[in-house]
């Protein structure tokens, strides 16, 4: 048998955790008769499994019948992208030849007699859309990594006048925190401050030690100490899974640490320090030096006022480096982060 961990991003791994409670919630969601919600904003750091989670709801939305599932690439133009993917569904290629939509204008499908060719794709989209909804069916939208582009923008404008005149097109982007709200806070994009938000944290460590101990056959003790080791980080499961797998059962797990330390800080805490102001990296290097510590503490080390102290720590909060669930202190979430700060500092 093959590894069944995977080092890939956006692969969807054969040894996958699901998050069933939050997937199930936005598929019930999105399947009332009425839905109350249409989008649903998944954010999250980097590896935290918000490609394999969208991808889960898409798979469990696709096995119903009433349901079309699309996934748009960011960097396209994403309207004629649309239009391009709804068309080349067979099923709807009928339903809009019986419409008479006509969408040579853009390159797509074929001539359609007494069809005159559409001219605006907004346009051309709510005729299809339009079509769908008299056929009693729903549109799913992905779109993976979503950033502030103009080409975000544009769709983002039209989607919204595809909500105003009731038409079944549902939304699910991913994105890291600072690439969604900076689209969140851009002209026209009022709308989407009032789209749900999922936020993927830690997976549960209790459900990692009963993997590993099934799929790696060890030891309970083994698996608890392995879990601990990923802290719950999504990536780290599937790392250090990787890594035990390949090193066999009577590995020690003390000579996995200098390859899970290279795997994480090259896949993942590289990019994630890089995009730190030097304020963060300030905070998060006296984290790793010394561990948890009080936020006054911190505040008069790096003598910051009470408000510039906030700002920095909910940041970091949101883009799941710190946490501060104990009162009045902070202290590192991710795996081996703090010693592979250190390393990088001293």
């Amino acid at each position: 048998m093959s590894n069944p961990y995977t080092l890939v991003f956006g692969q969807p791994p054969v040894e996958n955790i699901e998050r069933t409670a939050q997937a199930e919630r936005i598929v019930s969601e999105f399947c009332q008769e009425r839905p109350s919600n249409y989008i649903n904003l998944i954010t999250g750091i980097r590896g935290c499994g918000k490609t394999v989670f969208i991808t889960e709801i898409a798979e469990r939305l696709r096995r119903r019948k009433e349901w079309i599932v699309v996934n748009l690439n960011p960097k396209r133009d994403l309207l004629v992208s649309l239009a391009a993917k709804l068309e080349s569904d067979a099923a709807l290629r009928r339903i809009f030849k019986e419409a008479e939509i006509n969408l040579q204008a853009f390159g797509i499908g074929i001539g359609i007699k007494g069809g005159y060719p559409v001219s605006d794709i907004e346009e051309a989209l709510t005729r299809m859309l339009q079509s769908i909804k008299k056929h009693g069916k729903r549109v799913l939208i992905t779109i993976d990594e979503a950033s502030n582009t103009k080409e975000m923008r544009i769709f983002a404008s039209s989607y919204q006048i595809f909500l105003r005149e009731r038409l079944p097109v549902f939304l699910l982007m991913t994105g890291l925190f600072k690439n969604i709200d900076r689209l969140r806070n851009a002209d026209g994009m009022t709308f989407l401050e009032r789209a749900p938000r999922t936020r993927l944290s830690s997976l549960d460590l209790t459900v990692i030690s009963v993997r590993y101990k099934e799929t790696l056959g060890i030891g309970e003790d083994k698996a608890i100490h392995l879990a601990h080791m990923t802290k719950g980080y999504p990536f780290a499961y599937q790392v250090l899974g990787y890594l035990r797998w390949d090193a066999g059962k009577k590995a020690e797990l003390s000579k996995l640490i200098p390859d899970y330390d290279q795997h994480l800080e090259e896949y993942v805490y590289e990019k994630i320090w890089m995009d730190l102001s030097d304020n963060d990296k300030k905070v998060v290097e006296l984290l790793a030096l010394n561990g948890e510590m009080k936020i006054k503490d911190i505040r008069d080390v790096l003598e910051m006022k009470s408000g510039s102290m906030s700002v920095y720590r909910d940041r970091l909060i949101r883009k799941g480096i710190v946490d501060a669930s104990r009162y009045g202190y902070l202290s590192l979430v991710l795996p081996r982060f703090a010693e592979i700060v250190q390393r990088w500092v001293m």
